[in-house]
């Protein structure tokens, strides 16, 4: 399966598009965790 029928996501399973989102999920919380932890950083940059 070539990457842009994938990411079209005709020819995706239930299984396969689970994962897909929960990836996505994942990844959107880590951002969120290391903006959280960051935070003192990013605002010492711009004060």
């Amino acid at each position: 399966m070539e990457l842009n029928e994938f990411l079209e996501g005709e020819t995706l399973d239930g299984r396969q598009a689970a994962i897909v989102f929960f990836t996505f999920l994942v990844l959107i919380v880590i951002a969120a965790l290391i903006l959280i932890m960051f935070s003192d950083v990013f605002y010492n940059l711009v004060n």
